[in-house]
């Protein structure tokens, strides 16, 4: 039980280690409107070769101008010789072309000093990019919580993850959304028992299932949206099948690590 449990998280390393035949949607989620989430990023391994396009396999946002927050475990392999990983903004079908997308160059990698790997506490990192985004209607900075703020109510989670209610994910092109309540944690560990869920971590989604985060959501961001846009989680891990019954998505808590976050984006 554990294995299935773990499975979301080892498909997104997978897709880091390989490149996928399907581009990395939101189990039970709904398609998005174009740049409706403007702050979302899609990070992407750019093969840097002619005839090789870029392929989807991280979520993450945009909290300034030159830095992205995403998952530690979002942290990409080298898979090319002459490849690189970028930070993409303005993105919404990844199958299409679009004049309001960015790239950026992935420069610098800051992850978190705790975090041991695989599934587990402190699945955070920051990303610094080359140039600044030009920030404007479709590229925008989502705003963070207080330090140690907890969040309570209902959620948006957005990305471009697998839209497969079974282990056998499929991709879409498109990016999705859906809306996930909070999950009292004890609920939480009572579920995953044998895994770390963390005071760090937040849970999402409900014990009867039906829409969850899936394999390639990983790094992107939970947000809630009632008086004012404000990222309160990280997509970290789940169970198998997504959004299954008793199969709840774990995120890395955003209010935890402020000041870890300003300190590295600050110094």
């Amino acid at each position: 039980m554990a294995k299935a449990r773990l499975a979301v998280l080892l498909a997104l390393v997978a897709l880091v280690a390989a490149k996928p035949s399907f581009r990395p949607k939101i189990v039970g989620g709904e398609e998005a409107i174009a740049h409706e989430f403007p702050y979302q990023i899609s990070v992407q391994w750019n093969y840097n070769q002619e005839g090789e396009d870029p392929f989807h396999f991280c979520g993450g946002s945009l909290i300034a101008p030159r830095f992205v927050l995403t998952a530690a475990h979002c942290v990409p392999s080298q898979l090319s010789p002459d490849g690189f990983a970028e930070a993409v903004a303005g993105e919404h079908d990844l199958s299409q072309y679009d004049s309001a997308v960015q790239r950026r160059r992935i420069e610098e990698i800051f992850v978190h000093e705790d975090y041991d790997g695989g599934v587990g506490p402190n699945d955070i990192a920051v990303f610094r990019v080359n140039l600044p985004f030009h920030l404007n209607r479709n590229v925008q900075l989502v705003q963070l919580p207080e330090q140690d703020e907890l969040p309570t109510g209902v959620c948006t989670i957005s990305g471009w993850g697998s839209t497969s209610f079974t282990a056998f994910p499929t991709y879409p092109d498109i990016l999705m959304k859906t809306t996930l309540p909070i999950l009292d944690l004890e609920v939480c560990r009572e579920i995953y028992v044998g895994e770390v869920v963390d005071d760090s971590n937040i849970c999402a989604g409900t014990i009867e299932g039906t829409s969850s985060v899936c394999s390639g959501d990983s790094g992107g961001p939970l947000v809630q949206t009632e008086d004012e846009i404000i990222q309160v989680g990280i997509v970290s891990w789940g169970g198998i099948p997504c959004g299954g019954y008793r199969n709840p998505a774990v995120f890395v808590r955003v209010s935890h690590f402020i000041d870890w976050i300003s300190d590295k984006i600050n110094n």
